[in-house]
């Protein structure tokens, strides 16, 4: 079963020549060829497969990243308002403070009155400062984990890639390794 033009021997594709060579290796042949087949079909569904359950994965990921950046975000705007309303309180008291002095003929600018309504001021100002630090080291907490969010998604997106290409590569072996077993057999025929 070989054919020659020009003087060349061209040997028929594998599985067709195992085909035309009829039952035993050449049955075998076509056998094998087709294992070959389904088997690159197998390993590419299997990559693509791996490919979108990494790609949803990583969409998760990408999810949970914006969900700690709005938290952090929130973090910092709920602070924003406590520092307004705990300012307005802070000098609401103080005015509050001045008023007693008054009413009772002290002088509310001067001496102990003012060094006391300057401490309560100072320790507002303290309270306010350590509840923003606060507020800030939250905030960079959720960042953080917004980061590591995305850098495991980017991770997970180049496994799925990784796993795709692989079984690609399964697939072109196990074509070659089926063609070589046709081709074989064909010769065997």
């Amino acid at each position: 079963k070989r054919l020659f033009t020009n003087g060349y021997r061209i040997m028929p594709p594998p599985v067709a020549a195992a085909a035309a060579a009829g039952p035993g290796f050449g049955t075998f042949a076509a056998v094998a060829g087709g294992a070959a087949l389904l088997g690159a079909a197998g390993s590419i569904k299997s990559g693509n497969a791996a490919k979108k359950m990494a790609d949803y994965n990583a969409a998760i990921a990408d999810r949970n990243a914006k969900v700690f950046e709005q938290q952090a975000e929130m973090r910092m705007s709920a602070q924003d308002r406590d520092n307004i309303r705990f300012e307005e309180s802070a000098a609401q008291f103080l005015d509050t403070v001045g008023v007693a002095y008054r009413k009772n003929n002290v002088v509310a600018n001067t001496g102990t009155a003012l060094t006391v309504q300057l401490e309560s001021a100072a320790n507002a100002d303290e309270d306010i400062a350590y509840k923003t630090y606060n507020a800030k080291v939250d905030a960079q907490a959720f960042r953080e984990q917004a980061t590591n969010a995305t850098l495991q998604g980017n991770v997970t997106r180049m496994e799925g890639a990784a796993k795709k290409q692989a079984s690609r590569i399964q697939a072109f072996q196990s074509l070659l390794g089926g063609g070589e077993k046709a081709a074989y057999a064909s010769m065997m025929a």
